[in-house]
């Protein structure tokens, strides 16, 4: 059966109000009394379904015919579902802010041989999300999210607490709706939990003003004005506090008082690559264990190269059955992502490496990320260096892992006059700057030298001096001088013969350890040049270094 199209009740309250009898005449209309009585429930509903007017018989001519006469015949239809709909719309409860709950734990005796603020926030981050470091000895953590996790704050606390227990760390804490507020209380050992931000102004009345953490200048301002705690400072006028001390510290009284929110920095752990891998079967060469490190070490390098970082040092640990687990690190010769660099530094440590036992697990760890260097990114530095050969950082790894870490290492020169004084070893070598021969260890002459030994800055002449005399100094020299025989002085080879010099040095009067040394350039009967001195005060001769 055809439906029967039915006339929705309701019509365009905002079209003109004209009267025109040619439409009424083809849309049939319901009875004249309908308006008037009160709409019932049901027609309220009926603009929900209503069909389109579209759908309508009517001629195309005419297509605003139908509209026009509903908005003259159901005037009243129309504001009783509007009447009804507002009530609904105020009833739902608005979404309120919650405000934030910080709790501050400060530990007084804090050295960095110890424990570090970032080892401490990994800890803490067991028990929110948001964990801030107030160097140099305290913790922010924002915990109205956690309360309900944990239960209660008094259980919250009580779990903090014990971690910190665990660790032996003497500390002091408390809990309260501000930043500000919270940091001064545990600083004043309060040890209170304050959850509304009415009740701040007066826990924190009877704190002194050194919690506060202001400069020295501002505290001894305040003294002298008869104010020691924070009670007698907020009783004063704002404007007069503003243009003494600045906005600053008016700034710091506002947000404890949590009238006033400073956004905190999130401590973000450093992201390091860790991968482990458990064999079916225990390994027993180490030519199994390098196949079975292959696709770890390209899972480190991709991890690298997605996060456009580098890394200096890895970390392998072995897992043997019946021994202690075994750590061997790795080091780089400068911050890489290559996979073969990587690769190269794992193969060359592991074949001088002899396996205790057969290995039932491996672990590959990697060092903190590093931002790369222009120098790592230059794509054609291998053919600028020749093509196709391996580069420096590669030949150093190697050499360190063949020979060992402390075998292989970079010099420093220092702006120092004694020459076993002017350099220091390296650990980390930096093969894009190697040594110079310009940059060897200087000794500048008494005579000569026109710059205080404490201060590393060479006026332009006396630079070029130092330059023109580098080449007359040995890279290589003796770890400690060694005395020669007789004068004028002899060798185990023969009497030396006397080509250059004196060069004196006389300088370390300032630490104890002066010197005064004639230097000269020998000559052994053989050809070998050697750098010997003459102690002045002694009248021994010693030898100190070896030419090329």
């Amino acid at each position: 059966m055809k439906a029967r199209a039915t006339e929705p009740l309701t019509g365009d309250l905002f079209a003109p109000a004209r009267r025109e009898p040619a439409p009424l005449q083809l849309t049939p209309r319901p009875p004249a009394a309908r308006p008037r009585a009160p709409a019932p429930a049901p027609p309220l509903e009926r603009p929900a379904v209503q069909p389109q007017p579209q759908s309508h018989p009517q001629p195309q001519s005419q297509p605003r015919a139908q509209s026009q006469p509903q908005a003259q015949s159901q005037p009243q239809a129309q504001s009783q579902p509007q009447a009804q709909s507002q009530p609904q719309a105020q009833s739902q409860p608005q979404p309120r802010r919650v405000p934030a709950l910080w709790h501050a734990v400060v530990f007084p005796r804090l050295t960095e041989s110890t424990w570090t603020l970032a080892r401490l926030s990994r800890i803490a981050q067991q028990f929110t999300s948001f964990v801030s470091v107030e160097p140099p000895n305290a913790l922010l953590l924002e915990v109205r999210g956690s309360v309900r996790l944990f239960g209660s704050l008094e259980r919250l606390r009580s779990d903090i607490d014990a971690a910190w227990r665990r660790l032996e760390l003497e500390n002091s804490s408390a809990t309260a709706p501000s930043t500000l507020a919270a940091l001064w209380l545990a600083r004043g050992d309060a040890r209170v939990s304050l959850d509304h931000p009415g009740a701040l102004a007066g826990a924190l009345a009877a704190l002194p003003l050194p919690v506060t953490g202001w400069d020295e200048e501002v505290l001894h301002t305040l003294r002298a004005m008869g104010v020691t705690r924070l009670g007698e400072l907020l009783r004063l006028p704002r404007g007069g506090l503003a243009r003494r001390f600045g906005a600053a510290v008016l700034r710091d009284i506002e947000v404890a008082l949590a009238r006033q929110a400073v956004p905190r920095r999130r401590f973000v752990p450093l992201e390091r690559f860790r991968e482990r891998r458990d064999f079916e079967s225990e390994v027993e060469t180490v030519e199994g264990l390098l196949a079975l490190l292959t696709p770890m070490i390209e899972h480190c390098a991709n991890f690298l190269r997605a996060r456009q970082a580098g890394v200096q040092t890895l970390e392998l640990r072995l897992k043997y059955r019946e021994r202690a687990p075994r750590h061997i690190r790795l080091g780089l010769a400068s911050i890489t992502s290559a996979r073969a660099r990587l690769e190269d530094t794992v193969m060359y440590t592991l074949l001088r490496l002899e396996l205790e036992a057969p290995v039932r697990s491996v672990e590959l760890r990697s060092g903190p990320l590093e931002r790369l260097s222009a120098a790592s990114l230059d794509v054609f530095r291998s053919s600028r260096a020749g093509g196709g050969g391996d580069t420096a950082p590669q030949l150093i790894e190697r050499l360190r892992a063949r020979l060992g870490v402390r075998s292989v290492y970079g010099v420093r020169t220092i702006a120092a006059h004694r020459p076993e004084s002017a350099w220091k070893r390296h650990e980390a070598l930096d093969p894009d700057h190697p040594l110079l021969v310009s940059d060897a260890p200087r000794a500048h002459s008494r005579a000569s030298a026109s710059v205080s030994a404490h201060d590393a800055t060479v006026p332009a002449p006396a630079a070029r001096a130092a330059t023109a005399r580098a080449a007359t100094r040995p890279l290589w020299l003796l770890d400690s001088p060694l005395e020669l025989q007789a004068d004028p002085p002899r060798s185990a080879r023969g009497a030396l013969t006397l080509e250059e010099g004196p060069e004196r040095i006389e300088s370390g009067w300032w630490d104890g350890a002066d010197v005064t040394r004639d230097y000269y350039r020998a000559r052994e009967p053989g050809g070998a040049r050697l750098w010997v001195f003459k102690e002045l005060k002694s009248g021994h001769w010693y030898l100190h270094g070896v030419f090329a």
